[in-house]
């Protein structure tokens, strides 16, 4: 039987929460709350986004507050920053290093992360070749989700 959304965020967040406990890191109550604001949004989620959610648990906050918990969240693996979009997602496997690639839908703007060290690896291998030295890989595909692909054919326009 399939979970439903809010047990797959409460499961999410007792994860990140055994994770932060196993590793001694401070998961403090706005580390927190960051992390649950990102899990629940059902795309990529801007600084500025956050500070909107966080507002009436916290009230009105500067940016720089929300930016040093993601500082937090992103160096410790438990959210990805998607580069395109200026945004944030959710890690899939936090505490299992992996690289990733995001598909991301132009249409309603769901993202799902893509774990994948081999696509990785075969791009970071290639790049010598060309004379080129790695130092980041950011790996974000734009298209349609099933959903809005289908919607698009129902409508008669393009998917």
């Amino acid at each position: 039987m399939a979970m439903s959304i809010a047990e797959n965020r409460a499961v999410r967040l007792a994860h990140a929460e055994a994770h932060a406990a196993l590793h001694g890191l401070a998961l403090t109550p706005l580390r927190r709350q960051v992390y649950a604001a990102i899990v629940a949004s059902e795309r990529p989620i801007g600084a500025y986004e956050l500070l909107e959610a966080l507002a009436p648990q916290r009230g009105r906050m500067p940016p720089t507050t929300v930016y040093r918990a993601l500082d937090f969240l992103l160096a410790h693996g438990f959210v990805h920053r998607i580069e395109s979009k200026n945004a944030f997602v959710a890690c899939c496997e936090i505490g299992v290093p992996h690289r990733s690639q995001f598909l991301m839908c132009d249409g309603c703007g769901a993202t799902v992360e893509i774990p994948g060290d081999d696509l990785a690896d075969q791009l970071s291998h290639s790049a010598p070749a060309h004379g080129f030295e790695v130092h980041r890989q950011v790996i974000e595909l734009s298209g349609l989700c099933a959903l809005c692909a289908h919607a698009a054919r129902s409508a008669g326009g393009p998917a």
